[in-house]
C-alpha cells in the first residue's frame, strides 16, 4: 500500500447546495498532510467523507488500498477520527468512554492509553460533560494514540489546548508516525502546526482543492521582494504574470511572486527600483498569496476605510 487516501471525483451536497466540488486527493502512506482552508471551505466535511460518517453523491473514496463501502465497515478500526467538536457520550466518566474504545480498537495498546490518560492528567471517574473543551479533545487524543491506527485524522485538535499540552502532543502524534508508519492528515486553522508537523499540504477553498503537494515544494515555489521605487510606483509590476500580491506603503512594496524570483527582480530594477531584497516567507504568507490568486482577500476588513 503506497496511498493511505484517495478520492477521484468526490462531490458533496447537502440539500441541493454544493460543499465538495470534484475532489482529487491522494495522501501517500505514512506521511503527514496538512489540510487548510478559510472557513466554511469543507475541510471537516472532507475528513468525515474519509471516515465514512458521510457518504459522497458521486467520486470514489479508497482507504488503506481498499474503497470504502457500507460493506468494510472494518476499515474504521483501523482509521481515527479527532475532532474539538466531535459529540461525545456526556453521561459516560472517562473510564467508561475509555473502556468503550479499547472495545472499538483490535489494535488497543492499554499500557500506552494508561500513560496518556496519566500524562495528560485525565481522571477515570470524572463525567464526560464535565470535562472541559481541552480536556475532551485532551481524552480523544489520548484514546487515539493508544489505538494505534493506520490512519489518524485531526480535525482542529490542539482548541482548548494550553501551550505545553499543545506542544507535547503535537510531539506524540510526530512521533508515532515516525514510529509506526501512521499516516496523519491534520485539518486546523493554526498553520504553524501544520509547519511544524506536516511534509504535504491540501489547501481548500470554497469546496475546491486549489492546492496540493509536498510542503518544501509548495514553499519553494513562493517568494517575497521588498521594492523600494522612488517615483511612482510602475503598474507592470502588479500586472506581471508572476506576481500574486502586491502590498504597498509609500515607496515600499512588498511583492510576492510564484515561479523563479529573478526575472521579476529584474523587472523592477528596470523600472526603477533602487532596493530589491530577497524576504523569508513562511507558510502563512504563502497561504495568503494562494487564496489572494483566488480572490479571496477580506481586502473590506481594513481600519481606514474611505
Amino acid at each position: 500500500m503506497t496511498t493511505a487516501l484517495r478520492m477521484e471525483g468526490v462531490e458533496k451536497r447537502f440539500r441541493g447546495r454544493p460543499v465538495l466540488h470534484d475532489i482529487a486527493w491522494s495522501v501517500p502512506a505514512g506521511r503527514i498532510c496538512g489540510l487548510i482552508g478559510p472557513n466554511g471551505a469543507g475541510k471537516t466535511t472532507l475528513l468525515r467523507l474519509a471516515l465514512g460518517l458521510l457518504g459522497p453523491d458521486a467520486g470514489s473514496i479508497d482507504i488503506l488500498g481498499e474503497r470504502l463501502t457500507l460493506e468494510n465497515a472494518w476499515l474504521r478500526e483501523r482509521v481515527h477520527y479527532v475532532a474539538s467538536e466531535r459529540a461525545m457520550a456526556p453521561l459516560f466518566r472517562v473510564g467508561e468512554w475509555v473502556r468503550y474504545a479499547s472495545l472499538a480498537y483490535p489494535r488497543w495498546d492499554a499500557v500506552r492509553g494508561a500513560r496518556m490518560f496519566e500524562g495528560l492528567g485525565l481522571e477515570y471517574g470524572r463525567m464526560v460533560r464535565e470535562l472541559s473543551t481541552g480536556q475532551r479533545t485532551s481524552l480523544q487524543i489520548a484514546v487515539a494514540l493508544a489505538a494505534r491506527p493506520d490512519l489518524l485524522l485531526l480535525d482542529e485538535p490542539t482548541n482548548g489546548l494550553d501551550v505545553l499540552v499543545k506542544t507535547q502532543v503535537l510531539q506524540l502524534v510526530i512521533d508515532m508516525a515516525a514510529a509506526e508508519g501512521t499516516t496523519v492528515v491534520i485539518a486546523t486553522h493554526h498553520i504553524e502546526d501544520v509547519e511544524r508537523l506536516a511534509d504535504s499540504l491540501a489547501v481548500l477553498h470554497q469546496g475546491r482543492l486549489i492546492v496540493q503537494g509536498e510542503l518544501d515544494a509548495i514553499k519553494a515555489s513562493m517568494h517575497r521582494l521588498q521594492v523600494v521605487i522612488p517615483g511612482e510606483w510602475p503598474v507592470e509590476i502588479d500586472r506581471d504574470p508572476c506576481v500574486v500580491r502586491v502590498e504597498r506603503q509609500g515607496k515600499v512594496g512588498l511583492v510576492t511572486i510564484e515561479g523563479p524570483v529573478e526575472p521579476v527582480a529584474e523587472r523592477c530594477r528596470q523600472l526603477g527600483a533602487v532596493l530589491v531584497e530577497p524576504l523569508d516567507l513562511d507558510l502563512t504568507e504563502v497561504f495568503r498569496a494562494v487564496l489572494g490568486k483566488e480572490g479571496y482577500t477580506r481586502a473590506q476588513l481594513n481600519w481606514n476605510v474611505e
